[in-house]
């Protein structure tokens, strides 16, 4: 099962803030220095990591979830001596 730690997601929530304020100021590039990079790349790293494992177990709780829903039915042949 994954560590449940806090990802640090402000590197994300920075460099979205950088694009934002380029796209308004209709500039054509951002530059980031190499450790704004460096906090954004494990910050990613770190996001997808904990998806691809929330992901593997919903997978695996659908696959319980579908095999508990498995129905059985037992049928007698009944008691055809109907006296009436």
């Amino acid at each position: 099962m994954q560590s449940k730690n806090k990802i640090q997601t402000r590197p994300i929530e920075d460099f979205i803030g950088q694009v934002r304020t380029a796209k308004h100021g209709q500039q054509k590039q951002i530059v980031l220095p190499i450790k704004d990079a460096e906090r954004l790349a494990d910050s990613l790293a770190q996001t997808m990591t904990r998806l691809a494992g929330i992901q593997e177990e919903i997978i695996e709780a659908l696959k319980t979830a579908q095999q508990s829903q498995t129905v059985s039915i037992e049928m007698d042949g009944g008691n055809f001596n109907d006296k009436k």
